[in-house]
């Protein structure tokens, strides 16, 4: 499989410009989060995306422990993007959980997320006005915190995350997703 790295946005990932009309759009409202993207969600990637998450082939995730290895962040804690008990039981594992696994540093569960419709059967529209899904479990007072994700489609899933965090006194939040939606 080719994968094509990401660039452009400063803060997405997001092809073609420096700050993306996303990412002004979340400076706008105060919610600005760094977030590494390491690769564009081309077909390539969908197809490893479905085979990875939804087909439970979870021996794919080894093809990018190099690459997650090298993601830097101060000391902290990895905190990877939680799925709700339905979405779990489905899948058996959490793929963003996988994948925070392969880098170096501290996993730590710290979110819990509220059952709800998969994030993949929403439109934009929808992603945007939903409700925050995620509690804060463990104590993050002047943590410092890498959210970890598959995919980054609209930002809004991270933000979610970030604000419960900051909220429970969380010191400084960053983000890693293994994909860019395009």
């Amino acid at each position: 499989m080719k994968f094509v790295k990401s660039g452009g946005c400063v803060d997405c990932g997001k092809p073609g410009i420096e700050l993306c009309q996303d990412c002004r759009r979340w400076q706008n409202l105060g919610l600005p989060l760094h977030t590494r993207t390491m690769y564009l969600y081309n077909e390539e990637a969908k197809t490893f995306m479905h085979r990875y998450k939804f087909l439970g082939d979870t021996v794919l995730i080894r093809m990018f422990t190099d690459e997650l290895k090298k993601v830097k962040m101060r000391r902290g804690w990895i905190v990877p993007i939680p799925l709700s008990r339905d979405r779990l039981s489905e899948r058996k594992f959490n793929q963003a959980e996988e994948i925070a696994r392969r880098m170096n540093g501290k996993v730590t569960l710290a979110l819990k997320r509220d059952e709800g419709t998969p994030q993949s059967r929403k439109s934009r529209e929808e992603r945007l006005k939903r409700s925050n899904p995620f509690h804060v479990t463990k104590e993050v007072a002047g943590k410092n915190i890498l959210l970890v994700d598959d995919v980054y489609t609209t930002g809004i899933t991270l933000r979610q995350a970030m604000v419960r965090l900051k909220e429970a006194g969380a010191s400084e939040i960053s983000a890693v997703t293994l994909f860019r939606s395009i």
